[in-house]
């Protein structure tokens, strides 16, 4: 079973994906965060395999809160899912430790994959994501 935090401060949107992941077999979300310092004493308690995180958790962007998580010493890795990814955010996010960035629009088709695919330690980038991240470099 693949233990997952939401940390976002939107409740409807924190919603929406605990019960989009209650359908799936082999993730269970263990607890919600509004913000950062409630995300970073859950993620104490509670020693979640992955946290997904809003690309802003207040008062910190993606890649701060990456980098924190990473010098705290957490090992959860890092799910960010961002309504208007930008190629900047997005570079800035997997050099702090990122693992896995999604577009909102895609959760319904891609989130359980996107969980699975970080928790294997894999470097994970949703197709709306994707286009962003390359269509600077073409």
């Amino acid at each position: 079973m693949i233990r997952v935090l939401i940390a976002d401060d939107f409740k409807l949107l924190r919603d929406v994906m605990r019960v989009y992941l209650e359908r799936v077999g082999d993730i269970e979300v263990v607890d919600e965060a509004p913000d950062l310092n409630d995300a970073i004493e859950r993620m104490k308690a509670l020693q979640p395999d992955v946290i997904i995180m809003n690309d802003y958790l207040p008062p910190i962007d993606s890649a701060q809160a990456a980098a924190l998580f990473r010098e705290q010493g957490f090992s959860a890795a890092v799910l960010v899912i961002a309504m208007n990814p930008e190629f900047e955010l997005i570079q800035r996010a997997f050099r702090s430790g990122v693992d896995g960035f999604m577009h909102k629009d895609e959760i319904d088709s891609h989130l359980a994959a996107a969980i699975r695919s970080v928790y294997r330690g894999e470097r994970y980038l949703s197709p709306k994501a994707s286009d962003v991240y390359n269509g600077v470099h073409e």
